[in-house]
């Protein structure tokens, strides 16, 4: 993962999988405002890239309906697990779970919609975006979130952030604007964040 450490991040993920969604709970709601951002259709296909234990899952399978199709990919075995267990018809054809890295992972087929929810390492490699994104539709609708840091003057707030979050990030390269790489991929790219928010949500194209 570029800078990242992917031996350690699965490291990492093998010891939170089994309390990950409880850790992260309060984040719930910004996850539910990136999936809404991608405007989702039935019959569509769509990836969430990191899937990690799977929250996002069922969510993206109600709006692309039973015709559409949900692939999810994860390096870590444990967070798949969870994941399975969360999508229990995970052998239907319209949800697809893979075990892979970002930079090597092939897709089914191509995509309609790609999901990054909290995979920061992922969206600051280069290799992992270029893999993923060329796996996608031209024009496919992208939509990213996670947490960046507050304002410059909140240096309190930022030192806590970085210390908290240690358990979940191995780079923290750009977690001032962890967008900035995705931006270069995509038209019609726009960010929703603020100085006095840890949160974002970016959205965009991928070009043709």
């Amino acid at each position: 993962m570029g800078n990242a450490d992917l031996e350690r991040s699965i490291s990492h993920y093998r010891e939170l999988a089994p309390r990950y969604d409880h850790f992260t709970r309060r984040i719930d709601k910004v996850r539910e405002r990136a999936i809404a951002a991608l405007g989702l259709s039935a019959g569509e296909s769509v990836l969430d890239a990191g899937c990690g234990t799977g929250w996002c899952l069922p969510r993206l399978a109600r709006h692309v309906g039973a015709q559409g199709r949900v692939i999810g990919f994860d390096p870590s075995p444990e967070m798949l697990a969870v994941a399975r267990g969360r999508v229990p018809d995970a052998s239907r054809p319209d949800v697809h779970l893979i075990e892979g890295a970002a930079e090597t992972v092939v897709l089914p087929q191509p995509v309609d919609a790609i999901l990054f929810s909290y995979t920061h390492d992922l969206i600051r490699s280069r290799k992992a975006l270029a893999n993923v994104l060329r796996q996608a539709r031209p024009g496919a609708r992208v939509a990213a979130t996670s947490t960046k840091l507050y304002g410059r003057w909140l240096f309190p707030a930022n030192w806590y952030l970085l210390l908290t979050h240690r358990a979940y990030v191995t780079n923290f390269d750009g977690f001032e604007a962890p967008w900035s790489l995705l931006a270069e991929h995509l038209d019609e790219f726009r960010v929703e964040t603020g100085p006095f928010t840890q949160h974002y949500v970016a959205t965009g194209r991928v070009r043709g």
